[in-house]
C-alpha cells in the first residue's frame, strides 16, 4: 500500500470491509462481522496505520419472505401488505412503517443507531446507488461480453463450478430481480426468463439493468473500492465458496485486487437471549464476549454469558457479576439522588455519565439473570395494613432525622450512616421499623435501612415522611391544622 498517495492528507488508508443486507436488523447474531472489522480498524490505528471501516450495504439484493417476516415483527397486516415486493430490490421497496424513503433505508439506520451504540462507526457503501450511478458498469460489461468464456473458465479451475446466471437481471416489467434467469448472451444482446412474469425477454447489454453475482460482486468490489481487509465468517472459506471463487475471478479477470482475510466462526445465540445482550452488557464488555476466540464458533447461552461475566472485570480486581451484586444496589438507588443535583459540565460529568451507563446496563443485566431490579418504589398501601403506632411514628421520625442530618450538610455517608444508626438505638420499637421501612420502602433486598436513609432521593424521602405523618397525626394536630390553613390563630 502506497503510504504516501497523493489524496489531500498525504495517505491512503487501510480498507477494511464488512457487508450486510439491510433487509431486517436481526439481534446479536449479525453483529459479529462488525465488531470483528472494528478490532481490525482499532488495532491498525494503535499501530500507527490510518484505517478505515466499510460497511457495504447491499441494498440490490432482493427481499424475501422471511427476512420481511423478521423485518416487520411478524405483523400480520405488515406481511400481507409487503409481500408483494418480495423479489424486488430493498432499495426499490416502501419503507413498512413510513419513516424513511425505502425499506433497505430504514434498516440501514436502525443498524447504524445499534453500530453507534457500540462505538463502531463505519462508512456506508450502497450497492445499490454504486450500480445505479455506473460504479460497477466496466465489471457488468466485462462479465457479459465474456459470458460463455467466463463459465468456462470457472468450470475448468474451480472443479466444475459452473454457476448458472453470473449476473442477475432485473426485470424491467415486475421489476423483480430473483426470478430471471439468462438463456444466452451474444451480440450485445441478452435473453433471459422471467419466472415471475412467465415470459422470455431480450435486452441490449447496455441498456440491461441487475447486480452481478455474488461471488463476482464480492471480486468485483475488492477492486472497485481497493478493499485491503476483509472479515468472513468459516462458511464462505469451503472449496467453491465465496472466497475461492472471488479470488479466481478477481485474479484472472477482474483486476487482482485479494485483500486479507479475516476469519470469525458461527455465532448461535439461545432464544432467550436474543436482543438481551445489547441491552444488558456495556458495549465494551459485548465486543470483547464477540471477539473471544474470533476464528471459533460461538455458543452464547445463559450460562455461557453469565460466568463470562464473571470473569470480565470492569475495573481491577472487580467482575461485572461483582459488580451487580455487590455494588450496584447502593449504586441505582444513590444515582436517583444525584439526578436531583445540578448536572456537571466538566470531565466529573463525564465519569458520572459514564457511572450512571454502567448503572442501567446492569440493573438490566440483574432484572434479567437475577430477577432483580434496585429502583426507587413508592410505596403501595399493604404496607400500612396493621402497623402499630409506634412504629410508624419512629419510622417517620427516622426519615425526618436523616433529612435534617442530609439537608444540615452532612455529606460523609459512613457519618451519616452512623448518626441515623444512633437515632435508631435510642428506639426501643426500632426491631420493627427495620422490616416495616423495607416493605415501605419496596427494597426486600440490597442496602441495610441506614444506608436507605442516607442515599434515597430527598423528595422521594419527602413524601414517604408525609405519608407517615398523615398516619400518626392525632385529632388535636388535624384540628390545629385545618385552622391553621384557614387563617385562624393556633392553640396555644
Amino acid at each position: 500500500m502506497n503510504q504516501s498517495a497523493p489524496n489531500g492528507f498525504g495517505f491512503t488508508p487501510h480498507i477494511v470491509a464488512t457487508g450486510f443486507t439491510t433487509a431486517f436488523l436481526g439481534d446479536e447474531r449479525t453483529l459479529r462481522e462488525f465488531v470483528a472489522g472494528d478490532l481490525v480498524v482499532r488495532t491498525m490505528l494503535k499501530r500507527g496505520r490510518v484505517s478505515v471501516l466499510y460497511l457495504i450495504n447491499d441494498t440490490y439484493d432482493p427481499l424475501n419472505e422471511r427476512q420481511l417476516r423478521v423485518g416487520v415483527n411478524k405483523d400480520p397486516a405488515l406481511i400481507e401488505k409487503f409481500k408483494p415486493f418480495c423479489g424486488r430490490p430493498i432499495s426499490e421497496i416502501p419503507d413498512p412503517y413510513g419513516c424513511h424513503d425505502s425499506y433497505a433505508l430504514h434498516f440501514t439506520e436502525a443498524l447504524l443507531g445499534r453500530l453507534h451504540s457500540l462505538d463502531i462507526h463505519p462508512v456506508v457503501l450502497d450497492s445499490y446507488q454504486a450500480y445505479q450511478s455506473g460504479l460497477y458498469a466496466p465489471f457488468v460489461a466485462q462479465t457479459l461480453e465474456g459470458y460463455a468464456a467466463i463459465q468456462e473458465r470457472l468450470a475448468a479451475n474451480c472443479q466444475q463450478y459452473t454457476p448458472r446466471n453470473l449476473f442477475r437481471v432485473q426485470c424491467p416489467e415486475c421489476r423483480c430481480i430473483d426470478a430471471t434467469d439468462i438463456r444466452g448472451v451474444e451480440a450485445g444482446w441478452v435473453a433471459f426468463h422471467c419466472e415471475r412474469c412467465g415470459k422470455d425477454m431480450r435486452q441490449v447489454t447496455g441498456a440491461v439493468r441487475g447486480k452481478l453475482a455474488w461471488k463476482l460482486d464480492c471480486a468485483a468490489r475488492w477492486n472497485l473500492y481497493q478493499i485491503d481487509t476483509e472479515t468472513f465468517s468459516k462458511t464462505h472459506f469451503a472449496d467453491l465458496g465465496t472466497l475461492n471463487i472471488s479470488k479466481f475471478v478477481s485474479q484472472e479477470i477482474f483486476g487482482g485486487k485479494i485483500p486479507a482475510i479475516v476469519k470469525y466462526g458461527d455465532l448461535r445465540l439461545s432464544r432467550e437471549l436474543s436482543g438481551r445482550l445489547l441491552e444488558a452488557l456495556p458495549p465494551r464488555m459485548l465486543k470483547a464476549l464477540l471477539t473471544t476466540r474470533l476464528r471459533r464458533d460461538l455458543d452464547l447461552t445463559r450460562d455461557y454469558v453469565e460466568n463470562f461475566c464473571r470473569k470480565y472485570t470492569i475495573r481491577p480486581g472487580v467482575s461485572y457479576v461483582d459488580y451487580v451484586r455487590q455494588e450496584l444496589p447502593r449504586k441505582a438507588l444513590a444515582l436517583e439522588s444525584e439526578l436531583e443535583r445540578p448536572r456537571q459540565t466538566s470531565s466529573d460529568g463525564h465519569r458520572e455519565s459514564a457511572e450512571n451507563e454502567l448503572v442501567a446496563f446492569g440493573n438490566r443485566f440483574s432484572a434479567f439473570f437475577y430477577n432483580k431490579r434496585y429502583d426507587v418504589r413508592f410505596p403501595v398501601a399493604e404496607a400500612f395494613d396493621g402497623i402499630e403506632p409506634a412504629t410508624l411514628t419512629t419510622a417517620r421520625d427516622a426519615i425526618r432525622h436523616a433529612l435534617h442530618l442530609r439537608d444540615g450538610g452532612m455529606h460523609d455517608s459512613e457519618a451519616l450512616k452512623l448518626q441515623i444508626k444512633n437515632f435508631f438505638a435510642d428506639r426501643p420499637s426500632a426491631p420493627g421499623v427495620y422490616p416495616f421501612l423495607r416493605k415501605v420502602f419496596g427494597q426486600t433486598d440490597g442496602p441495610n435501612i441506614t444506608s436507605l436513609l442516607a442515599i434515597l432521593p430527598r423528595n422521594y424521602l419527602n413524601t414517604v415522611h408525609l405519608v407517615l405523618s398523615a398516619l400518626t397525626r392525632t385529632p388535636r394536630e388535624d384540628h390545629e391544622t385545618v385552622a391553621f390553613d384557614r387563617g385562624e390563630e393556633k392553640a396555644a
